[in-house]
Order: C-alpha cells, then sequence, then structure tokens
C-alpha cells in the first residue's frame, strides 16, 4: 500500500517550516506533503502560491504527479457525455428556432391588426365599404407586400442615415499641419 493510499487522518501534519529551502523553493518533503495532502490550510496556500511563479518548482510537482498510477474509469462515460451534449444541442436549437417563429408570428399578427399602423388593406376597406369581402389569401397577399413596403422605407432611412453618418465623418478629416 503506497503512502497516498494512507487516510489523512492517519498521516502526521506537516511542519510548515520545513516546506521551503534557503533558497526559496519548495522542498522534495514539502512536495509530497502537498501530493499526499498533508500540509495545513495555510501551507496549501503558500505551496500553490510558489507554484504560479516558480517555473522549476511547478516543473518538479508536475514530475512528481505524473508517476501517480490513476486507476481507469470504472465504466465508459463517453456514450453518456456524447447523449447529454446531443440532447443540449438539440435543445439549444429548439429554443432558438421556437423563439424565433414565435416572434416573427407576433410581428405579423401586429402588423395585420394595425399595431404599426393601418394597412393598405385596411384603407381600401374603409375606403370602399361597398367592396366585396377579401380572401384570406388576398389578405396574407396584402400583408406580406405591406411589409415588404415596410421593410424596403425601413432600410432606406436606414441606408440615408448611414450615408449621412459617413458624410458627417468625411468632413471632419485632419487638417494637414505641415502649412
Amino acid at each position: 500500500m503506497s503512502d497516498t493510499m494512507i487516510p489523512r487522518e492517519n498521516l502526521l501534519p506537516f511542519d510548515n517550516e520545513d516546506l521551503f529551502d534557503r533558497g526559496g523553493c519548495l522542498t522534495a518533503a514539502g512536495l509530497q506533503g502537498l501530493q499526499d495532502d498533508q500540509l495545513d490550510d495555510l501551507g496549501r496556500l503558500e505551496a500553490a502560491e510558489h507554484l504560479t511563479f516558480c517555473d522549476r518548482c511547478l516543473a518538479r510537482y508536475t514530475a512528481l504527479l505524473e508517476r501517480i498510477q490513476l486507476s481507469a474509469p470504472m465504466r465508459d462515460l463517453i456514450p453518456q457525455v456524447q447523449a447529454l451534449m446531443r440532447l443540449r444541442r438539440f435543445r439549444v436549437l429548439t429554443n432558438r428556432y421556437v423563439s424565433t417563429a414565435a416572434a416573427i408570428a407576433l410581428a405579423f399578427m401586429l402588423w395585420r391588426f394595425g399595431a404599426f399602423g393601418p394597412t393598405a388593406a385596411q384603407t381600401r376597406m374603409t375606403r370602399l365599404p361597398e367592396e366585396p369581402r377579401t380572401s384570406i389569401s388576398r389578405m396574407l397577399g396584402d400583408t406580406l407586400t405591406d411589409l415588404s413596403n415596410g421593410m424596403n422605407s425601413l432600410l432606406g432611412s436606414l441606408q440615408a442615415t448611414v450615408r449621412s453618418g459617413w458624410e458627417q465623418l468625411g468632413d471632419h478629416r485632419p487638417q494637414d499641419t505641415a502649412r
């Protein structure tokens, strides 16, 4: 039975005075105490802090840890992890597409019922009440036409705003200071 298998309560506490040598590096006993979890909280903190900036001690501690024989897991976890990743990917994609579809449906409904102003179909209905009722396909076509016109005007005004901003930025070119 190796030293690493002895329960912690059976180990003697490590003396923090023996943790560092005169040069300021961790001693071999200090590294072994860190590996065997014999250090108290202050000793672990000091050793961890020292390992963050001393490459020599970090290399020694890494070599010490590489000698430990790790046992293989009792069962293969790869299929479970892959199944969990597939499930999470499905949930993320589903949530993304469902929320996008709901937002589009809500926007169409609000647009159709005049939340963004009267549509062309609604203004025609108010002007000509004697006109026969329009079919659903006609209403859908009018709605999509109105949506297209609205998007075109929105993009046109956005393009004009961007051009105006570029022109304003162009007016503030640095002056030639060599004159």
